[in-house]
C-alpha cells in the first residue's frame, strides 16, 4: 500500500472540516434570507403598501388599499414605488410615481426622486418615512433620527408596520356532516389583512363558478337542485395583490331524502 486512493474509493472529509463547512453554508443561507428592515406593509393616510424585495438588491412598493399623498388616489394592485435602493447611512433612495393633476390624474412618466427610512422612537414602536420630491428636482435625503433635507414636496410618516402573511378563510361554509341535496347557499371568501385578492376561482364538480366582489369578500352561489347521489368537492384559488397563491377545498355529500311511511291508524269501531 502506498497510501493513494484507488479511482474507485471515497475520501471522507475530516470531522472538524466537515462542520466547518455545514457552518458557513448555513451562515451563508441564513444571510441570503435576512429580512430587510423596509420589508413589510405600511399604512399611509388609510391606504397600505407593501414593500417587497425586487431584483439586483433593489425593492418595490405595491399598493394593496388604496392610499394618497396628493389628490389623485394611487389604486390597488399599482407599483408606486420602484428602484428603492439601500444606502450606506441606513436609508433608501428609489423613485414614486407620480400624477397630472390638471389633467384627469394620468400618469407621469417621469418619476420623483424618494427617500425612505425605517424610524424606531423606542424600541417597542417603528414607522416609515417618506419624503418626496417634484420630479426632476433634487434628491431627498433623510438622517437617522428622521430629519429630512433636500425635499421639494413633502414627507409622510406611516402607521406601525404590519407583517401579517395571508391566510385562507372560508367563512359561512355548511358542516360536511350535512346532507346538502336539494340546497342552495353561498360561499365567502374573505380577503386577507393587507393583501386584497386580486382574482379567486371557484369551482363545483371541476365547473367553474361565477364569483363576484362584495366588499372584502368574493362570494359565489352553490347550487345542488338535481345533483345525483354522491360526493363533490368545492375547490377555491385564489391570488392576491401581492401575488401569493391561497388554495383550499371541502368535500360534501349529496343524499336522497328518505320517505317516512305513513303510519296506518286503526278504524274505530262503530
Amino acid at each position: 500500500m502506498n497510501g493513494i486512493a484507488g479511482p474507485c474509493s471515497k475520501r471522507r472529509l475530516p470531522t472538524f472540516l466537515l462542520i466547518a463547512f455545514l457552518a458557513l453554508l448555513s451562515a451563508s443561507v441564513a444571510s441570503a434570507r435576512a429580512r430587510s428592515n423596509i420589508e413589510g406593509v405600511w399604512s399611509f393616510n388609510g391606504g397600505a403598501i407593501a414593500v417587497q424585495p425586487a431584483a439586483n438588491g433593489t425593492f418595490t412598493g405595491t399598493v394593496v388599499t388604496e392610499t394618497k399623498f396628493a389628490e389623485c388616489a394611487h389604486p390597488v394592485g399599482q407599483v408606486v414605488w420602484t428602484g428603492i435602493t439601500p444606502q450606506p447611512d441606513g436609508s433608501y433612495w428609489g423613485f414614486h410615481q407620480w400624477y397630472f393633476e390638471k389633467a384627469g390624474c394620468t400618469l407621469n412618466p417621469t418619476l420623483g426622486a424618494t427617500a425612505w427610512r425605517v424610524v424606531e422612537p423606542t424600541k417597542l414602536s417603528r414607522y416609515l418615512r417618506v419624503c418626496l420630491s417634484n420630479p426632476g428636482t433634487t434628491q431627498p435625503k433623510i438622517a437617522a433620527g428622521g430629519t429630512s433635507t433636500a425635499v421639494t414636496y413633502g414627507c409622510a410618516n406611516s402607521a406601525a408596520e404590519t407583517s401579517e402573511v395571508a391566510t385562507f378563510k372560508l367563512v359561512s361554509l355548511p358542516s360536511t356532516k350535512k346532507c346538502l341535496s336539494l340546497r342552495r347557499f353561498k360561499i365567502h371568501v374573505r380577503d386577507p389583512h393587507n393583501d386584497a385578492f386580486k382574482t379567486v376561482s371557484i369551482t363545483l364538480r371541476g365547473r367553474k363558478l361565477a364569483a363576484a366582489r362584495s366588499g372584502k369578500y368574493f362570494v359565489a352561489t352553490i347550487n345542488l337542485k338535481g345533483l345525483p347521489l354522491g360526493t363533490f368537492t368545492i375547490r377555491v384559488h385564489a391570488t392576491t395583490v401581492l401575488g401569493q397563491h391561497i388554495a383550499g377545498h371541502r368535500t360534501y355529500h349529496t343524499c336522497v331524502r328518505k320517505i317516512t311511511p305513513k303510519s296506518s291508524k286503526p278504524r274505530r269501531k262503530h
